[in-house]
């Protein structure tokens, strides 16, 4: 394994593009272990805010702002590396550092201790998304991104959905602190093959651009953002679209305090629809996003649009009926749904508007703008208000400010409807410049 610049070199075919399937699964597994291991704290809240006596502000940076923050921020640092040296390299580093972390978290005793690990954490698994995704993009042509990239993404759904599914069956046999000691030594041995994993070169699957090296100065990535309205339009939508992912880490908290639900029955239960409908709008993204693109200019983003258009009614509703209703579950499905339908078209689209070698740096950008505004914010604020609320002695504090948050995602509509039109616009006007230089050119003697 080597961290060495330009690792991956453009001539001939790299071992990584021999087998990019073996390559994809594997990078889901990390995937998996990752959002495994992110989520494992929101799965077991009930247990983990009762043990150490945390009010809801506390449990709310611990799920938000401590993590997120040091995710983000080195998570353009990790873009950065990631354009430049071994990628599989680092991923490994990685991996390691969350991995150890995860397992710390079991022997935490207060609040300090948890949030010194969650910001480990957050700074190891920054490496993985921005560096995975400039990896696949060098693997996949521009007309497989989207399944590709919801493939990687299935990790979300199934990682997310997992980790309730531990608390709720391995919690109650062995405790929340070994399933967080189990789960950091799983993910030590799993870095063990990408000691010997090859690198892809840069821009394979790029001819045309391969001319677009992409300058290294950070000025250049915000002129770039400027100058494409489209990758600034899907940021914007990607950042209210995640404000009520950060809000969902109360979920588990929602459903025990204010619907009734005992927590290891709901945890299970919540984990498997998880999984179901996040497997499901993962791969329908994906599939309808490469297909709906194929027909219509800019017709990723317009799908999720529409998508979330149609289907915020349910989203919103559930939050007010009583659960023994069958809307309650239909709601909650449409919300796992919408939640993870975002990501085959969102960071394809990302990837196809981005410069070759700026595609690590531009995908960490967005995950920037999804989760140290969105996500962090998004938690933080659902705690603070919720505490207000209950100081104010407003009965179902949770569920007026889980509900303030599911509306504030609908702002995602317009932007992602207007990033469609940049992107038809631009095409139009590539098409367009193509005729004309396909032109046979005419004397005028």
């Amino acid at each position: 394994m080597s961290l060495s610049p330009n690792a991956s070199h453009p001539s001939g075919v790299s071992s990584a593009q021999k087998s990019p399937g073996l390559i994809l699964a594997f990078l889901m597994l990390l995937n998996i272990l990752n959002m495994v291991d992110r989520n494992l704290l929101a799965g077991f809240g009930p247990q983990v805010v009762a043990d150490l006596k945390l009010s809801d502000s506390e449990f709310g940076l611990l799920t938000g702002v401590i993590f997120v923050f040091f995710y983000s921020i080195m998570g353009l640092v990790m873009g950065f590396l990631a354009d430049r040296y071994h990628r599989p390299g680092l991923i490994a580093v990685g991996l390691v550092v969350w991995s150890a972390l995860t397992a710390y978290s079991g022997i935490a005793k207060n609040f300090l201790q948890l949030a010194i690990a969650r910001l480990f954490i957050g700074v190891g698994e920054s490496c993985l998304a921005p560096t995975s995704m400039s990896l696949l993009s060098d693997l996949y042509p521009s007309r497989k991104r989207g399944l590709a990239s919801a493939v990687y993404y299935l990790g979300v759904p199934l990682g997310a959905g997992g980790s309730f599914i531990v608390a709720g069956v391995l919690g109650p046999q062995i405790g929340w602190r070994n399933s967080f000691l189990i789960m950091g030594v799983l993910g030590l041995v799993l870095a063990l093959p990408l000691l010997v994993m090859k690198d892809a070169p840069r821009g394979a699957q790029d001819p045309i651009a391969k001319s677009d090296t992409g300058k290294g100065s950070w000025r250049h990535l915000l002129i770039t953002l400027k100058q494409r309205p489209a990758l600034m339009l899907t940021m914007i939508g990607a950042i209210f679209l995640h404000i009520p992912i950060g809000a969902a880490n109360f979920t588990q908290l929602w459903l025990v305090r204010e619907r009734g639900f005992e927590a290891s029955d709901i945890a299970t239960l919540y984990g498997v629809l998880f999984i179901i409908f996040g497997v499901l709008g993962t791969m329908l993204g994906g599939v309808l996003g490469d297909w709906f693109n194929a027909r219509h200019k800019g017709g990723r983003v317009r799908l999720l649009a529409v998508l979330m258009l149609v289907l915020a009614p349910l989203l919103l509703g559930y939050r007010l009926v009583d659960p023994s209703s069958p809307f309650f579950y239909i709601g909650m499905c449409t919300g796992l749904f919408l939640m993870s339908v975002f990501y085959g078209p969102a960071f394809s689209t990302i990837q196809d508007l981005s410069p070759t070698r700026m595609r690590a740096r531009m995908t960490a950008l967005l995950l920037i703008a999804c989760n140290l505004i969105g996500l962090g914010l998004g938690s933080v604020i659902t705690g603070v208000v919720s505490d207000l609320l209950q100081g104010a002695a407003v009965e179902n504090s949770l569920t007026l400010s889980l509900l303030a948050a599911d509306l504030m995602s609908l702002l995602t509509i317009p932007c992602f409807f207007l990033a469609s039109l940049h992107i038809a616009r631009t095409q139009m006007g590539e098409g367009l410049a193509n005729q004309i230089d396909q032109l046979p050119s005419r004397g005028l003697s």
